[in-house]
């Protein structure tokens, strides 16, 4: 007969499933912050406590599977293991919140921003490692049982599994890696385009490496293009928020960085690059730029310190404040300025 149910294990039971309650939430948030971007998200507050900016940083998918579906698969084990009362909810629930101290750590001091709902999955995952020690004397099993192995961990394995297989990438459409799969060019003031050679919408696509909306529109209006090749056109046109004088290394740095990609003809992986690894930033590490993009290095270095490029910067930003642009993402279709929610009615009705 098993022994009776203690309060300490219906705790960790209870603590486990909020956790994976929270980790759905989260990835709730994080399908729409890029399926949906002009959706508000309910923990989004304030520049600082922003759960869109953290979905939205390239932190957010690790090995292919987003960040808040390994907390789902992490919770199942650690459902798994309290409702059995197992010995590996103790190394679970301390590989949990180490994992939390670490993506805690991300966000302070490289996303710039705090998720509130994260912040919920990190305390529980705390106080599921109170709970397992305290209760540590009590399992019922032992390391090498295999039945409960396959119970603590099989469902988790199984959905991991299930992601990785099957999972449609929602967060991308192509990377910076490899080549193109849209037709590419420049129109004759020099704007780089991608899509159709013919089109019948052309959108000016107005953004901001910095801004981690941008990179989710930018997303989205890409999976747009890849549903209709030979409509659609998109032209890149840059608009940093912060001014850009000449001699400074920090000025507008990633949109020069983008200009010099252009003229080593890989300006749209460039752009992907940068969303990637620009997203809450001033400025990118240049030599990691030109080895994964594939750019000659110093030829990379010497454009971007280039008056010229300081020039076409400045007078990019500048023609964006004359046409009155609120700010960023912004977008021209014909002569017509569109926010992104009007532009995503726009284009279905097409």
């Amino acid at each position: 007969m098993s022994a009776p149910r203690t309060t300490s294990h219906w705790a960790a039971v209870i603590v486990a499933a909020l956790g994976l309650l929270l980790s759905l939430g989260l990835e709730l948030v994080h399908y729409r912050a890029f399926a949906l971007p002009t959706a508000s998200s309910f923990c989004s507050v304030g520049e600082k406590l922003d759960c869109a900016s953290v979905a939205l940083s390239r932190y957010s998918v690790l090995g292919g599977v987003p960040v808040p579906l390994w907390g789902v698969a992490g919770f199942l084990a650690l459902l798994g293991a309290a409702w059995l009362r197992s010995r590996w909810l103790l190394p679970l629930a301390a590989a949990a919140s180490l994992a939390s101290l670490g993506f805690l750590g991300l966000e302070l001091f490289a996303i710039g921003a705090v998720c509130l709902l994260c912040e919920g999955v990190h305390v529980l995952s705390l106080a599921l490692l109170v709970i397992a020690w305290r209760q540590r004397e009590l399992a019922t099993d032992r390391y090498g049982d295999r039945d409960s192995l396959l119970l603590v961990f099989g469902p988790a394995l199984g959905l991991l599994a299930a992601l990785l297989l099957f999972q449609r990438p929602y967060w991308g459409v192509f990377g910076w890696k490899g080549d193109l799969p849209f037709a590419q060019g420049k129109t004759v003031e020099g704007y780089p385009w991608i899509g159709a050679e013919h089109p019948s919408v052309v959108v000016h696509e107005f953004t901001d490496y910095s801004c981690p909306h941008c990179r989710a529109a930018s997303t989205h209006l890409l999976r747009v293009l890849a549903e209709r090749p030979k409509q659609l056109r998109l032209v890149r046109r840059q608009f940093a928020r912060l001014l850009c004088p000449k001699g400074v290394a920090t000025s507008c740095q990633m949109v020069r960085v983008a200009y010099c990609a252009q003229e080593q003809g890989k300006f749209w992986l460039a752009d992907r690059w940068l969303f990637e690894h620009g997203t809450g930033r001033s400025q990118v590490d240049l030599g990691e730029a030109a080895r994964d993009i594939g750019l000659d290095a110093e030829r990379l270095r010497a454009c971007v310190v280039r008056d010229d490029t300081y020039e076409r910067a400045e007078a990019d930003a500048r023609l964006a404040r004359r046409k009155l642009l609120p700010g960023t993402p912004y977008y021209i279709v014909g002569e017509k300025l569109v926010g992104p929610a009007e532009l995503l009615r726009h284009l279905e009705q097409r």
